[in-house]
């Protein structure tokens, strides 16, 4: 995945270059002057979450060959937009009320991520620290708004900053199940039984218990 990134970080970068350099740089210009300032300010970081709107312009050939520099550069920046871990996701609402929580009640807090086959732990002043590094965005966290959380903005940790204090983890069984509502409307659903996590005692001992 570095590589492709590293790939996708050079093609958009000679990309830019051509287009702002003629004859293309005058026909954005006169076609898109905002996608042109977009474009001449940005630098490889900002393409990280850099995004705009493509048409399709073929009235002449040069126009054409704009439009297809345009497409391939928007395909390269979607590479940069994806992360290469997995995390462990706080939302940023959050960190507020747990903050408050601390500083009122002085109370320890962590952050669980469990996975199919592990789970990763993390104290919450380690995912402070990070996060008010600008150095560490986009290597070991970023802050992203998607779907999946309910457009909230959550910052997304890579889970090997945590320790595992789940090694294995025995899957639950699980069945369908039906259940009539009011005016005899059917909601279809999944039921889970058993299952179990297997606890590092070490990693619980050095990180919680014992973690400064």
């Amino acid at each position: 995945m570095k590589n492709k990134i590293q790939e996708s970080e050079s093609t958009i970068q000679e990309i830019q270059n051509k287009i702002l350099s003629q004859p293309y740089s005058d026909l954005l210009l006169q076609k898109n002057p905002e996608l042109y300032n977009l474009l001449r300010n940005a630098d490889i970081n900002s393409f990280r979450t850099l995004n705009f709107n493509l048409r399709r312009w073929s009235s002449t050939p040069l126009l054409q060959e704009l439009s297809d520099y345009l497409k391939l550069m928007k395909q390269h920046i979607k590479v940069l937009h994806k992360r290469d871990y997995l995390s462990i996701t706080p939302k940023l609402e959050d960190l507020v009320l747990v903050n408050r929580w601390i500083q009122k009640y002085g109370v320890k807090h962590y952050y669980l991520q469990v996975f199919f086959d592990k789970a990763y732990v993390i104290p919450f002043h380690k995912i402070l620290e990070l996060t008010c590094d600008p150095h560490k965005e986009g290597e070991v966290f970023s802050i992203e708004r998607d779907v999946k959380n309910q457009g909230k903005t959550t910052i997304k940790v890579n889970v090997h900053i945590g320790k595992e204090i789940l090694k294995r983890i025995d899957m639950p069984n699980h069945q369908s199940a039906l259940k009539e509502l009011a005016r005899g409307r059917l909601l279809f659903y999944v039921t889970f039984q058993g299952g179990r996590g297997y606890l590092d005692s070490a990693v619980f001992s050095k990180e919680i218990v014992n973690e400064n």
